[in-house]
Parts: structure tokens; C-alpha cells; sequence
């Protein structure tokens, strides 16, 4: 049948009256008749009053038709099939509720309209077999339509909103089988608040499956589809050494509003308000605010603010602000201690102690740990380990695949040559898989000769950012006796060069985070100076990527609520937000910062990526508030036709009579 988009447009047909009046009140004009005498004829009196029928009815009739269509064209008429979809009381149909149980339905009163506005709809239909379908604790909760209304309520009853983000697409997909087979008339009523970070990224295929879709928005308020306002979140919080028995503890605030907010914000420890401070957050910005405490005090601490607003979740933070637990690096080596071998693990050993601050951030050598790690035992795995001189005996023992396996969940290695048996050094690396090149001989200078310099850093490299000024001319003045030529390092990174252009290391990272590291001479005076110079203790750390965890956190795994770095995990631990200690790793599972965005989606977006009907110019409905799909055809094209063919018409039958060829002329009386 026919609708109209614009119906107050359709008042426009008032104005058909206008041709009706003008045919009305036109009067013929005389043709003036040449005629010889008038006493012969009688006197007439002209009529003053107006027809009393319309003259032209069939141009009048053309007239009346041409504003009809122009007042339709205004109005934006549609052809609106019958749709079987719909919801009857004639025939049973089918209900399905997809519920949105994602953290930020927690804000807004998202949570709270949802569950009332499903129980409503449930009270209120007839002849509809209703069904539920949501995510909680890591699975899925599924009712097929047609359950019974006492167990949808109870499920029901039984939902929360959860703490981690989570996908929704897994939700979606299951949604279609849990209609019945027989039944022709099937609806999803999706129930969420369309933030933008949860649905940006779903698709379906439901009008193929012959499955009307619904947008039920929830915690929208009085402006729906709109971006939400009232909130304010804690960011991002660290940690770190403040000196003089001192910890400093910062947070990162953020305003989602358009105006300026001012508030308090709390650190709480041993469950008492140890420092409040005030903070200015500008519209739509960011600020930060710091706290002190004493150091080694406390183990735990909160980063609380404390005025609510419509989000409370993203109001509170927990983090460790004890000091990190040492972090443990090894050797591995020959068995029978080789002078070199000896020598050069003292300078390493020195090297890594004083990489951290002697307080905040401390390395140990852990030999335990080193020698559990050549039997594959990854519970208490090293941060760092370094094989030195390589060659027989690291085949004879059989640490490749260790070696590998470490390397594989993110281990960082250090690979130094041996004195001599370069060429089973080579074989030991490809045969393990773990990097290939070519030895190409050694490279020595003779007595008196100038050794050979590091090449100028890379313009865009890692190093040429963290060497600068006398930093790097002290690097530029290492001196290197003697280094092995690698050939073909193919697939491997090259952050140093001699002048040459030679490579002096060579760098193999992995998917996982593992980095191995090969040196093509080794830490000792023999070889090269650099262990002597203030450049080495930066340039390892770079190299080997040692610092990395000191610059996340203090040595702290972060992780957001419902994962494990980065990848979803169905361990209850990670379920809630908090702090954990996994052995000797801390962690802290934090709020999705995701979920505190006050973006929503565009109503015709989802419809469209739900229903996968954007390829074939979809049209969306708004009925009783909520956003529904279908599939109307505009008519306004036809009737613009057939508005230009009347008005050609109209212009032939209206012509003046003196361009009409066919008008006879009178020639006399």
C-alpha cells in the first residue's frame, strides 16, 4: 500500500481548488464579426455574473491532475509491501531479545531501562513465543522462542551486566538458530545502548534468513541516537619512584563532556584517604594529577573520584605500589668455563645489575632459572638470557628447541660468537631454526692499524632516538679489533653497521615478542672496547629490549577486565577489576577503557550491517522509538513523470488559437 513520508505536505492539495475557480470566473471574449448593417438585429444585455459550470473541462481536468501529482510529489509517497515479518495477533510469531551485556550498559541507566523495557514487551504481546539470548561470565545464555515466560523472566532476573568488553559478533551469530523452523514470522529486538567501540565492527545476514531486525536503544535519555554527556574517567594511573623513601603515583583524567568540570580525586590506602586533590578537567580534554606516599608502606592503593556522574564505573582505579620484585637474567655457556667466556660474563653481569635504579627497578642473575630453562620449564622463565660463545657444545646439549620455545613466548636473547668454530656456531643457529646467515670469515686489525668504527646510526632507527650529542660521539668511538662477516641475513633487522656497511648486529623478533639478538663480536677487551664505555649499558638495554617492561608499569602487567595481553580469556581471575599476583608476576585487571566512550552508532548503520541489505539500498523505519528494517519503494520518480507529461499537455491544449493552423478564419457574414 501507499504511505507518505512527509503526510503535512499532502495539505498542499487545497491548492486543486485554484484551476477549478479560474475555469469559473473566465469569460469568452467576443470575436469581432465584420457585418454590413445592425438595425436588423436586437439588442442583448452581457451576462454580469459567472458560469455556473467550468469551461474546458478537458483542460480544466489536466489542470486539476497536475496539482494532484505535485502535492504528492511534496508528500514523498512510498510503496510499502505487506510484511510477513511483522508481528501479528492473527498467526503466531517470533520474538527473540539480543541483550547487550557489555560494561557500558552499566552507565546511563542503560541496565535498568533495558530489563523493564523487555519485560514490558513481554506483558504486552500476544500469540508472540518470545526467546533470550545474551553473554554472561564467558557463555553464552540462550533461550529458544517459545520458552516459558516464567523462565524467561527468571533468566532474566538472573542477568548482570559484566566487566569485560567482549565481542558481541559470537551473540549475533547464534541468534538465528534459535527460532523454530515452521514458523514464517521471525523478529530480533536487539537491547543495548549502541556504543560505538561495541558494534562498529558486527555483521549478519538476517534478511536472508527471512529475520526482521529492532533497535531497542536504552540509557539514550531524552536525546536518542545522540552522543551521551555526564561522564568523567580515570585513564591511565602509574607508578614510580619518588626518592627519599617516597613512591609518586599518577593518574590520567578525561572529560567526554563539551564543558568544564571540576572535582575531587582521592588516593585511598589501607583503606583510609591518604591525599585528595582537586582537578580541572577542560571540555572534552585531559588532565593529570600526582600523589606521594611512603615508599614500601603500602602494597595497594586506589585512585578514586569522588563525585558520580552517569558512568561510575571508569571512577575507580587499583594499582601495586610496592616496589617491582627483582627481575632475573642467566647465562648460558660452556661447562668447562673458558677464559673468554668467564671474562665476558663478568662485564654482562655488571652491565645488567646497573641497569636499573638499585631501588625501583633491580635485575639478579638467577643461575636456577637458567638451568631450568634448558629442560623446557617454563614456570618461572628468565626476563633475559645470554648465551655466550656459541658453538659445539650448544649442539651437544641440545638447546635449540628451548631455546626456540623461549624465544616463541617472548623471551629476549643475547647471542655472542666464540673464539673459533665459527662455522658450527653457523650450523647450530640454521640447524635450529633460529637465524640465518652466512659466516663469511673474520675480520681482524693488525698491530698499529685503525680499528674498525660503528657506522652513523639510521636517521629513522630506535637508536639514532635515544643516542644524541656526546652519547652517540662516544659510540662513534668504539673501537672494534675484531667482528665475524656475516653474510645474507636475510629477514633480519641490522640496527649496527660498520663503516663499511657490514653488519655488526642482526636481530630476529618474533610474533610473540621474543627477540633474538646476535652480536657479531663478543664483550670482551680483545674483541672491542664498547664494554668499557658509557655507551654500552644504553646500547644493550636498547638492543635487547631489557627496558621495556620498566616503561610500562614499573614491571606490572596491566590487562584489561576479560583478557590476557590483549587476547580474551575465560579465567574468572580476569573477570572483575582488581589487582592479582600470579607467582612472581603483578598484575592489575583493569576497566575496558573502550567502554567509557559516550559515542553511539547510527540507527541505519547497524541496520544495514545486520541486516546486510546496504548493498541493495536499504530504507529504514522509526516506529513507536524504536528503529525497525524494511524494505519501501519510493514512487515520487513516477509521479514526477507524470507531473512533466500533464504539463506538456496542458501547454499544447492551452496555445493560443492564432498559432493553431487548423482555426478556420471567417471571411464575411
Amino acid at each position: 500500500m501507499i504511505e507518505f513520508a512527509q503526510p503535512l505536505a499532502l495539505w498542499t492539495g487545497l491548492l486543486i481548488g485554484l484551476p477549478i475557480l479560474a475555469h469559473l470566473a473566465y469569460r469568452r471574449i467576443a470575436h469581432k464579426i465584420p457585418f454590413s448593417s445592425l438595425r436588423f438585429l436586437r439588442t442583448s444585455t452581457i451576462p454580469r455574473s459567472g458560469r455556473k459550470k467550468p469551461s474546458d473541462l478537458l483542460l480544466l481536468l489536466l489542470r486539476v491532475l497536475l496539482f494532484v501529482c505535485l502535492t504528492l510529489i511534496l508528500s514523498d509517497p512510498y510503496w510499502q509491501e505487506p510484511n510477513p515479518l511483522d508481528l501479528n495477533p492473527q498467526g503466531e510469531s517470533e520474538c527473540l531479545f539480543v541483550i547487550d551485556t557489555t560494561p557500558s550498559m552499566a552507565g546511563w541507566g542503560g541496565w535498568e531501562e533495558a530489563i523493564s523495557s523487555i519485560q514490558s514487551r513481554m506483558s504486552e504481546g500476544k500469540n508472540i513465543r518470545y526467546g533470550l539470548l545474551a553473554s554472561q561470565g564467558g557463555r553464552l545464555v540462550t533461550l529458544p522462542t517459545g520458552s516459558a515466560k516464567q523462565d524467561l523472566q527468571s533468566t532474566l532476573s538472573e542477568l548482570s551486566c559484566q566487566s569485560s568488553a567482549g565481542s558481541l559478533q559470537p551473540i549475533l551469530d547464534q541468534a538465528s538458530l534459535l527460532f523454530s523452523e515452521k514458523n514464517t514470522a521471525k523478529k530480533i529486538v536487539l537491547v543495548s545502548d549502541f556504543q560505538k567501540s561495541s558494534w562498529q565492527e558486527v555483521a549478519g545476514r538476517f534478511s536472508a534468513l527471512g529475520i526482521d531486525v529492532e533497535l531497542l536503544p536504552v540509557g539514550h535519555g531524552d536525546s536518542p541516537w545522540q552522543t551521551r554527556t555526564g561522564n568523567r574517567a580515570i585513564v591511565d594511573s602509574r607508578v614510580a619512584s619518588g626518592g627519599e623513601d617516597k613512591i609518586r603515583v599518577w593518574a590520567a583524567l578525561r572529560n567526554w563532556d563539551d564543558a568544564k568540570v571540576d572535582l575531587n580525586v582521592s588516593l585511598v590506602a589501607g583503606g583510609q584517604v591518604r591525599q585528595t586533590v582537586e582537578a580541572n578537567l577542560p571540555p572534552l580534554g585531559s588532565t593529570q594529577v600526582q600523589f606521594t606516599l611512603p615508599s614500601k608502606d603500602f602494597a595497594q592503593a586506589t585512585i578514586r573520584l569522588e563525585e558520580e556522574d552517569a558512568y561510575t564505573r571508569d571512577n575507580n582505579q587499583s594499582l601495586w605500589v610496592l616496589p617491582p620484585l627483582p627481575r632475573a637474567f642467566g647465562f648460558w655457556m660452556r661447562s668447562e668455563g673458558e677464559p673468554t667466556d668467564l671474562l665476558e660474563q663478568q662485564f654482562l653481569q655488571a652491565a645488567m645489575e646497573s641497569t636499573g635504579d638499585g631501588e625501583w627497578n633491580t635485575w639478579v642473575e638467577n643461575k636456577k632459572r637458567a638451568s631450568d630453562l634448558k629442560n623446557n620449564d617454563p614456570s618461572k622463565p628468565l626476563d633475559f638470557l645470554m648465551v655466550l660463545g656459541l658453538s659445539g657444545w650448544f649442539e651437544e646439549e641440545g638447546l635449540a628447541q628451548a631455546l626456540s620455545h623461549y624465544l616463541t613466548n617472548g623471551g629476549k636473547v643475547l647471542v655472542t660468537p666464540p673464539n673459533d668454530a665459527h662455522v658450527r656456531m653457523n650450523r647450530a643457529l640454521k640447524d635450529g631454526n633460529l637465524i640465518d646467515f652466512t659466516f663469511g670469515g673474520m675480520n681482524r686489525t693488525a698491530f698499529r692499524m685503525e680499528p674498525y668504527r660503528i657506522d652513523v646510526l639510521e636517521k629513522n632507527s630506535r637508536l639514532n632516538t635515544v643516542f644524541s650529542g656526546d652519547s652517540v660521539r662516544d659510540l662513534y668511538l668504539t673501537e672494534i679489533r675484531q667482528f665475524i662477516t656475516l653474510n645474507d641475513p636475510l629477514g633480519l633487522d641490522v640496527p649496527l653497521r660498520d663503516r663499511l656497511g657490514r653488519p655488526l648486529v642482526v636481530i630476529r623478533s618474533y610474533p610473540g615478542g621474543g627477540k633474538l639478538v646476535f652480536s657479531s663480536f663478543r664483550m670482551v677487551p680483545q674483541w672491542t672496547d664498547l664494554p668499557m664505555r658509557n655507551s654500552f649499558l644504553p646500547l644493550l638495554a636498547e638492543l635487547c629490549g631489557v627496558r621495556e617492561r620498566e616503561q610500562q608499569n614499573g614491571g606490572v602487567l596491566r590487562v584489561d577486565s576479560g583478557s590476557w595481553n590483549g587476547v580474551s580469556s575465560s579465567d574468572s581471575s580476569f573477570s572483575s577489576y582488581g589487582l592479582l599476583q600470579q607467582g612472581d608476576q603483578r598484575i592489575e585487571v583493569v576497566h575496558p577503557l573502550v567502554e567509557s566512550f559516550p559515542e553511539v552508532m547510527d540507527p541505519k548503520d547497524v541496520i544495514d550491517a545486520l541486516t546486510g541489505t546496504h548493498l541493495s539500498s536499504p530504507s529504514l523505519g522509526y516506529d513507536n522509538g524504536e528503529f525497525v528494517s524494511d524494505q519501501s519503494q519510493p514512487l515520487w520518480q513516477w509521479f514526477a513523470l507524470a507531473a512533466f507529461l500533464l504539463l506538456l499537455l496542458e501547454t499544447i491544449l492551452a496555445a493560443p488559437a492564432f498559432l493553431n493552423p487548423h482555426t478556420p478564419e471567417v471571411q464575411n457574414a
